[in-house]
């Protein structure tokens, strides 16, 4: 009898420590909550309201991201604050994510999805966007690209980053994109740059329809979104933040982009 309980306590033991080892694990990523940081500023479609507090249907890359983190079993704070200050909190580790284009300025204090080259890979970027210029319906805007002695004024969001435009323009900055349009509308400025394609899809915000504006193609820009997570973050949780890119792709509802274009309309 001795001899057969010292083989029952022998075959059991393996299997306690196992389960030791696994349920921590599953516990800490169930606890897990990604700060996520983005600018106080409605930019459709992506983001919707103008305050700090987030509104019921807060734009098409909240709800993107919402999905995202529910798939991978992770909790999501949502935090909005200006943009540049965003860019800062997360450099300082105080959040733990944003969404961004990559820039080489930004490398150093930013984890994103990467190829097997160690660069960006837009496999697994949360969307994708072009920018073009819109101008005043009585505004020879296109003549004013091409003459190099007009004067020229684009509006830009405080913070944005710089665009290769014309050598002859000048920059006009602007507390917010609702703002860079009305300076455009009212005539003080040329033109100013929107959203024109959306994940590939040609669109551009349905308020644009209602203006005395025009949106001159083809886009002057073309920018790639990813989910930039702090290097705290990523450190602290490599395969978390593997699986949080490997799901973005899967969860992108295109058709949600587009009606981010008509809001509040319809919602």
């Amino acid at each position: 009898m001795i001899f057969v309980s010292l083989l029952i306590n022998v075959a059991i033991t393996p299997l306690i420590v196992v389960v030791a080892a696994t349920v921590p694990q599953k516990v800490a990523e169930a606890d897990l909550t990604l700060r996520f940081c983005y600018e106080d500023k409605q930019l459709l479609p992506f983001f919707a309201g103008d305050s700090v507090t987030v509104p019921e249907h807060p734009g098409a890359t909240i709800e993107h991201l919402q999905r995202a983190t529910t798939a991978v079993g992770i909790s999501l704070e949502l935090v909005r604050m200006p943009w540049l200050r965003c860019l800062q909190q997360l450099a300082e580790g105080k959040v733990d994510a944003l969404v961004a284009a990559y820039y080489a300025n930004r490398a150093h204090f930013t984890m994103y999805p990467q190829d097997q080259f160690g660069r960006p890979d837009p496999s697994r970027a949360i969307n994708s966007n072009a920018l073009c210029l819109t101008y005043r319906f009585d505004n020879d805007l296109p003549a004013k690209l091409k003459n190099e002695n007009a004067e020229l004024t684009i509006a830009r969001p405080l913070g944005y980053q710089a665009l290769p435009l014309p050598p002859h323009a000048r920059l006009v900055s602007a507390h917010s994109p609702e703002n860079a349009l009305e300076l455009v509308v009212s005539g003080r400025v040329d033109s100013t740059t929107v959203t024109c394609e959306i994940n590939g899809l040609v669109a551009n915000r349905q308020e644009i329809d209602t203006l005395p504006l025009k949106v001159l193609q083809p886009p002057v820009y073309y920018s790639v979104g990813y989910l930039m997570l702090s290097k705290p973050f990523y450190l602290k949780n490599p395969e978390v933040a593997d699986k949080l890119w490997r799901a973005l792709p899967l969860y992108i509802d295109h058709n949600r982009y587009v009606d981010y274009l008509a809001y509040p309309l319809g919602f």
